[in-house]
């Protein structure tokens, strides 16, 4: 949806402040309710964006830990669904806070997150021998939501 300029200058300053500025852009323009939205409104999508893809990714992790049989793999998928377990567990409180209006307690446990979700990077790297991670997508998409959500949470004054 097209933006009013207001709107488009507080996506601009909040994707400008993430890895990769054209998802964070689309992502608002596709979530946005109308052409106009404040910080509370953006950080509402990006919330929501966050908890939709780490619950899909959960599913995702157990599909995949079904099929897999190599041990390795499979203990790397337990560290991924643990560390996105984590990450849905923050945002469920974090909206919980953003939904009464607590934003800085939304922002202390919603900043739990990009540890948690690392882990599902790092595991593929640091279990030898290395393995592709088939989450390698789902892992970028979500570092860009979590960074989205914590930069549009911390522009809530």
């Amino acid at each position: 949806m097209a933006a009013d300029s207001g709107t488009e200058d507080k996506i601009n300053r909040i994707c400008r402040q993430v890895e990769e500025f054209e998802f964070c852009s689309q992502t608002f323009h596709q979530n946005l309710k109308s052409g106009s939205a404040d910080y509370i409104g953006l950080t509402e999508i990006a919330n929501n964006q966050v908890y939709t893809k780490a619950s899909s990714t959960l599913v995702y992790i157990e599909q995949l830990l079904r099929s897999v049989s190599d041990p390795t793999t499979k203990k790397a998928l337990l560290v991924c669904e643990n560390g996105y377990y984590a990450v849905n567990e923050a945002f469920v409180e974090g909206i919980r806070w953003f939904s009464q209006k607590y934003y800085k307690e939304m922002l202390n446990v919603e900043r739990r997150a990009p540890s948690a979700q690392a882990s599902c990077t790092s595991i593929f790297t640091t279990t030898p021998p290395p393995k592709q991670n088939p989450l390698f997508q789902i892992n970028r998409d979500m570092r860009i939501l979590i960074a989205m959500a914590i930069a549009s949470g911390s522009s809530i004054s």
